[in-house]
């Protein structure tokens, strides 16, 4: 991908910022993603012209052993001067300790590099945004869509939390690196990138109906790849380069999205909260989990079944006094928080859900109001809903489980996530939704 790609898809350049009639002055400050045979060489070229001469280069064994000698060797002949931050081999996470080791690591650096996934880029976009210096990024996998994000995730006092840090400068992929990843990374950046199904959905509705703020910029970023990715499948369940250019091509438009919007909430919904369920049981208790897309995928499939349901009641079997009434009273859902997650956690789990759980009142208007613009919702909604069916088709094929038997995590903490996970985040979604309407 580069500046014209996104010309033709009718958005504006990368590294800029445009007033919206959302009312909201969105920015780009990107400056340039390139995906292609030779990101090695752009990105040292990009280095070379536009950042300073030390470079503080993130990596882990594997993924140095991947794609970091061309990177290195690339940026050296450009005449920086490398200063190298490698973990070991064995899976490691991203925590708020291992962030500030990089940050102070790259104080004597110009920029930052990551080489790597997931973890790497969240520990080097942590650390650019910490000493205010640029970061590019080299991607290994195509298995998750923050490499654009202005997010960034942490593992901090034993919990994963996502704050906000300053979007990288550039991103350089080679889709031949990619291809090398395990089939179940590719697998878990299709669920991740195909997530904006249920959650541009989640995002929608919290806008219709509890009046949260909304903009339809983001879903043009989606526009016609999702189509592509659809068809692609079978090529991504191959790994072929074409087909791994796709998804790392859909997963950084996604990210994209994000950026303009101030928040995730474009491309983190329901599906998300069942997975960051599972990565915080894991935490606390050590439980397996699964990569972070492949939780997602299968918790998206689950969402929209969600949303074919509810889209599909009658407003006059909606009895509105009879859901209030039947709704956890406020003292019953903390008591199964705190015995969920133990005191501390729980009551950091409730301060999130006291932040947007409707009193009585507000939950009657809520549900009335949801009769009132049910044809309303299924017309809007429609725009950014595919059937459950269709994504699971499209993730299996590539690779991914679609179901809770098949991750990594288990089957009986997933069955509680679909309860329990909407308490964890101050977000309307289709968990909330689907709760208030009695729809399990």
């Amino acid at each position: 991908m580069n500046e014209s790609s996104m010309q033709k898809l009718g958005w504006h350049s990368l590294g800029t910022s445009f007033d919206c009639p959302c009312g909201i002055r969105h920015e780009l400050p990107i400056e340039t993603c390139h995906v292609g045979e030779t990101a090695a060489l752009e990105l040292a070229k990009f280095a070379r012209e536009r950042c300073g001469n030390a470079v503080l280069a993130v990596s882990d064994e594997n993924t140095f052993r991947a794609g970091g000698e061309p990177v290195v060797k690339a940026l050296r002949d450009a005449g920086k001067r490398i200063i190298e931050q490698r973990y070991p081999g064995a899976p490691f996470e991203a925590t708020g300790e291992r962030a500030e080791e990089t940050a102070a690591a790259g104080k004597d650096a110009d920029f930052y590099v990551a080489i790597g996934s997931g973890t790497v880029s969240d520990l080097a976009k942590y650390a650019g945004s910490v000493q205010k210096k640029p970061v590019l990024l080299f991607p290994t996998a195509a298995s998750m869509n923050g490499y654009t994000s202005g997010i960034t995730a942490l593992k901090i006092r034993g919990l994963k939390r996502t704050q906000p840090c300053r979007p990288v400068t550039g991103i350089f992929a080679n889709p031949e690196v990619i291809a090398t990843a395990p089939q179940r990374m590719l697998a878990a950046g299709v669920a991740d990138f195909l997530s904006k199904c249920s959650s541009a959905a989640d995002w929608r509705a919290s806008h219709l109906l509890r009046g949260d703020y909304y903009c339809h910029r983001p879903r043009e970023f989606n526009e016609g790849i999702q189509e592509r990715l659809f068809e692609a499948a079978p090529a991504v369940g191959r790994a072929e380069p074409e087909a791994v250019r796709l998804v790392m091509e859909a997963l950084l438009l996604s990210g994209f999205g994000m950026v303009i919007a101030g928040s995730s909430a474009p491309a983190s919904g329901g599906e998300h909260l069942i997975s960051h369920y599972l990565d915080m049981k894991h935490a606390l208790y050590n439980t397996a989990n699964d990569l972070h897309g492949t939780q997602v995928g299968v918790g998206t499939v689950h969402a929209l079944g969600l949303w074919e349901k509810v889209l599909a009641l009658d407003p006059k079997d909606v009895d509105v006094n009879a859901l209030a009434d039947a709704h956890p009273s406020p003292e019953q859902i903390r008591e199964h928080v705190l015995a969920d997650w133990g005191t501390q956690v729980g009551e950091e789990v409730w301060a999130q859900w006291t932040q947007k759980a409707p009193s009585t009142e507000k939950l009657r208007e809520e549900l009335e109001r949801f009769k009132r613009m049910l044809p309303e919702l299924r017309e809007a909604l429609g725009e950014d809903i595919q059937p459950a069916a269709v994504v699971a088709r499209c993730i299996e094929t590539s690779g991914g489980p679609i179901g809770p038997e098949d991750l990594y995590a288990p089957v009986e903490e997933y069955q509680k996530a679909l309860k329990a996970a909407r308490y964890l985040r101050n977000r309307f979604t289709i968990l909330d939704l689907a709760a208030e309407l009695g729809i399990p």
